[in-house]
């Protein structure tokens, strides 16, 4: 008959239908089996394998078993070993897709042609890809991005912004003249990382005034 073999974390025992018995012990790296008399059966085992008694009284074999189990191990090494070599050619950390921003000028700002409005008050910047002391978003990654502005115009004088990307306008708004007026915009487009986007004041009409406390600047990566 065949043996029947129990196995715990500290050690495995054959017993063989009661004619002889043989003890079997196993560190971290293996387990042998001292026959009783007759023969020794060693059986070689990693962590990760079950323990198969090749060789049992009455001549069976069972090393097929073994081979095919060696091979499917030797084959999932080599798909590990594979998968950290690719992370391993990056040469560095995956990055991050969260990107995100969220910020709002504080003071009251006569704006110049051309002038960039900044957003110095932060109050979310994921990825941190916005620039308070200058305003400007830098695309950490490739991707689609939106952008979005809403403003308030102080003052006698109408105002008229742009967001740009680089030097490109890639959106426009306008707020009317009336004290305290509103205006929006926004715009949705692909960056290459390193592009800049930032809110500046519409070239060649003169000076006019934000209105720090109501006006937000926000973008984020799709």
């Amino acid at each position: 008959m065949d043996d029947g073999v129990m196995m715990s974390e500290y050690g495995c025992r054959s017993m063989d239908d009661g004619v002889r018995m043989s003890e079997l012990w196993m560190s971290e790296y293996g387990c042998r089996s001292k026959d009783v008399g007759v023969m020794d059966v060693g059986v070689w085992m990693s962590d990760i394998m079950f323990i198969t008694i090749p060789f049992v009284h009455g001549g069976k074999n069972c090393c097929q078993t073994i081979g095919k189990a060696k091979a499917a191990l030797l084959e999932a090494i080599d798909i590990l070993q594979n998968t950290n070599k690719l992370l391993g050619d990056t040469g560095s950390p995956i990055p991050s897709s969260k990107i995100a921003f969220h910020a709002r000028s504080t003071p009251y700002v006569n704006l110049g042609s051309t002038q960039t409005v900044i957003f110095d008050h932060v109050i979310t910047n994921i990825g941190k890809a916005y620039n308070k002391h200058t305003g400007h978003f830098t695309a950490p990654l490739n991707g689609i991005y939106v952008f979005a502005c809403t403003f308030l115009q102080s003052g006698s004088k109408a105002l008229h912004l742009q967001i740009v990307q680089n030097s490109s306008e890639i959106s426009k708004g306008h707020a009317p003249s009336g004290g305290d007026i509103g205006g929006s915009m926004n715009a949705v487009i692909y960056l290459h990382k390193g592009d800049v986007v930032k809110v500046r004041h519409y070239p060649g009409r003169g000076s006019q005034t934000i209105h720090g406390k109501w006006s937000f600047f926000t973008g984020y990566l799709l």
